[in-house]
């Protein structure tokens, strides 16, 4: 098996590959980077040419689901022994969503921090679509790609996130898909918070008066600020900071910095990790998310 963890990032117009290897005491070294547009050979065929190419048959291989293929809930947890956990949350959440339990796969993470006195304990629960993940399983096998581990575009955030000096202390990221904003907060590799935007980059650069948008954004992360501080018990973060963006959106750093109280940064990837492969902004944008999962670590058991 080759070193590594590498994330397959499937996008509506290509497939990201990025590899990531781990060395004790180092920064985290990206040894392989690429983006191929699916042009007219469709799916499969580019993504059977890129696992020929950099051996991912030979790889532990790693790729996000899409946001529309789960739902991430912020639940209380079942006082109930850890190996019966999943049931009991089956039944807290088979009413949350909107599609069939019975059709759902069930993954669940603690939210960190003190537990309230009087209140019980609050865990997030993934229900992904059982068939998306087959759907998924199926199409990397079918290319000869060896999947290990299926994750979610928040886990992959905190995984970049971690990468932040400022993250021991907390850290809000504010990273833009063409569709979408995503606002995490977390704390020493802990997830505490996420929440979702309707603002992506096509909107950010399409419209003439961005004003209106920035103030929808720098809202959310204030109301993101506003629920860390009232739900746990920690200190305020220490910084917001934005993740690399295909296009540089004038105006929106200095919004951020005049409108919220807290330290606004740019996330700078060449200072955070170890690359000897051409990795430009654009390339940093399209592959965030790969990267964010192949800078993935063992979790502990809950």
């Amino acid at each position: 098996m080759l070193p590594g963890l590498t994330g397959v990032g499937l996008r509506p117009d290509g497939v990201c590959v990025v590899r990531v290897e781990r060395t004790t005491g180092r920064l985290p070294a990206v040894t392989l980077v690429d983006f191929r547009p699916w042009g007219d050979q469709g799916q499969e065929k580019v993504l059977a040419r890129v696992a020929v190419d950099y051996d991912l048959k030979r790889s532990r291989c790693t790729t996000v689901l899409d946001p529309n293929e789960y739902t991430l809930l912020l639940t209380e947890a079942p006082d109930v022994p850890p190996e019966e956990l999943r049931a009991a949350i089956r039944w807290r959440v088979k009413d949350l969503i909107d599609f069939h339990i019975n059709d759902a796969t069930l993954d669940v993470f603690d939210v960190p921090g003190e537990k309230a006195a009087g209140r019980a304990r609050p865990m997030y629960a993934v229900a992904a679509r059982t068939a998306a993940i087959q759907r998924r399983v199926d199409l990397l096998d079918a290319a000869g790609i060896n999947l290990d581990v299926i994750d979610i575009p928040e886990m992959a955030q905190r995984n970049l996130a971690a990468l932040l000096p400022e993250e021991a202390k907390g850290v809000v990221l504010l990273s833009f898909t063409a569709a979408n904003g995503l606002i995490t907060i977390s704390k020493q590799t802990e997830i505490f918070l996420s929440r979702n935007i309707d603002i992506g980059l096509d909107m950010l650069t399409q419209l003439s008066d961005t004003a209106g948008l920035f103030d929808r954004i720098a809202l959310e992360v204030q109301r993101s600020l506003d629920y860390y501080d009232s739900h746990f018990r920690q200190a305020p973060v220490s910084a917001i900071a934005l993740a690399p963006m295909s296009k540089e959106i004038p105006g929106l750093m200095d919004y951020l910095k005049a409108n919220l109280s807290t330290t606004v940064l740019t996330m700078d990837l060449m200072k955070l990790v170890e690359c000897d492969v051409q990795f430009p902004p654009a390339l940093q944008s399209a592959c965030l998310t790969a990267l964010g999962a192949a800078l993935r670590q063992e979790e502990r058991a809950l």
